[in-house]
């Protein structure tokens, strides 16, 4: 009977600590293990977001987020050109939005059922001045 309870006791004790020893975040982040030996469209991706060494991942690298958000993430070198003019598209891409939050161009894909029904352009949303008689 004392040896049922000592191990139901080691086995609860063990079963709270395991999920300390996945790391801080609960153990959900993915690393990247290898990078993609091809360049990456500016067309594809919406995104990106750093992988530092210092956060538990073992190669630093630049995670690309697919359009399609059904597809992984990709991996890159973050000392590649190609990676760092990428990102910088992205950067800038960012904050355009930023600076007219309302224009449905900057907003990515259209509804479904709304092609080619679009405004071509943003308007200025600026207030109209009326002048005094």
């Amino acid at each position: 009977m004392a040896q049922t309870l000592a191990l139901s006791l080691l086995i609860l004790v063990l079963a709270l600590c395991v999920p300390w020893t996945q790391g801080s975040d609960g153990g959900g982040q993915d690393c990247c293990l290898k990078y993609s030996q091809k360049k990456i469209p500016f067309r594809i991706v919406r995104g990106y977001r750093k992988q530092e060494p210092s956060l538990g991942c073992a190669l630093p690298a630049i995670l690309f987020s697919p359009r399609k958000r059904s597809q992984p993430e990709l991996c890159a070198n973050p000392e590649e050109v190609w990676v760092q003019k990428l990102m910088r598209q992205l950067d800038q891409l960012s904050t355009s939005e930023k600076q007219n939050p309302g224009c449905r161009k900057n907003r990515g894909a259209s509804k479904p059922g709304k092609k080619g029904k679009g405004s071509k352009g943003c308007k200025r949303t600026e207030p109209t001045q009326t002048r005094a008689p």
